[in-house]
């Protein structure tokens, strides 16, 4: 998309980021769609607000466009308020500016203000920790979203099974990974599809991300007729998930020397 293209959509970009109105938002999402404009749908469903993502999400479902729903269930982040985390930092700071302060004016001994330094120190690194642990915890509710209605419809329709494994496969969160795969677990038609077509990688995928034994073990097996491959081509997934979970001895043997190679 070029420099044009976002000056023509500058109104739409803008509402869809900042506070436009549930109708003026329905408006904008119609207008997209309409002129089939899914490479910026896919763009503003990453930061757009959570109303506004929830309009784009059912208007891709009613299109039967998916690649940008798997594209937020990847990559969109939670809209956080900016200044939750700056309001602690600030506290913190005027504590230990207020301590320093009445230190400086009582003349307090060097090894004194060298501890108050060292509580400094640890409190900006207790918060890059809390902050760290934060991000990790990502709780967007649209990438469930995504999830839970791609799930709905990906023995129906074509491309949802497909943009749903993307998400197994690229997401950025590992819970919303382990959702994506669990739905796919919890499908035996689509496990038996995936089997069906050959599509190991998949497959291998799905078992990785569950982090279930019992789905360990169904792929396993579902992984038998690809054994072969999977030892010459050394995939470290597929070999692990044989080495551990399939029903055959010798097979688990081949796949645990095969890994111990690796």
């Amino acid at each position: 998309m070029d420099a044009a293209q976002l000056a023509k959509y500058s109104r739409i970009i803008q509402m869809a980021i900042g506070a436009g109105t549930r109708a003026e938002l329905a408006q904008a999402v119609d207008a997209l769609a309409a002129e089939g404009r899914w490479e910026l749908f896919s763009a503003l469903l990453l930061t757009a607000s959570e109303l506004a993502a929830r309009l784009m999400v059912a208007k891709a479902l009613e299109k039967g466009v998916y690649a940008p729903l798997a594209v937020a269930g990847c990559m969109r982040r939670q809209n956080k308020p900016p200044l939750l985390q700056k309001r602690g930092t600030s506290a913190s700071k005027r504590v230990f500016m207020d301590i320093d302060a009445e230190t400086a004016q009582a003349g307090v001994p060097d090894h004194i203000q060298a501890e108050h330094e060292d509580l400094a120190a640890l409190a900006a690194e207790s918060r890059q920790i809390a902050a760290r642990r934060e991000a990790l915890r990502d709780a967007d509710p649209i990438r469930n979203l995504v999830v839970n209605e791609l799930a709905r419809i990906m023995l129906t329709a074509e491309g949802a099974l497909d943009a749903l494994l993307a998400v197994v496969k690229a997401s950025a969160w590992e819970e919303t990974r382990r959702s994506a795969a669990l739905k796919v677990v919890n499908t035996p038609l689509a496990l038996r599809r995936l089997a069906d077509e050959d599509r190991a990688d998949d497959l291998i995928a799905v078992g990785v991300s569950s982090r279930l034994a019992s789905a360990g073990e169904r792929i396993a097996e579902f992984l038998t007729p690809h054994v072969d491959a999977l030892i010459e081509a050394r995939s470290a997934d597929g070999l692990a998930l044989l080495s551990r979970y399939h029903s055959d001895a010798d097979v688990r043997e081949r796949a645990a020397r095969a890994a111990a190679s690796c």
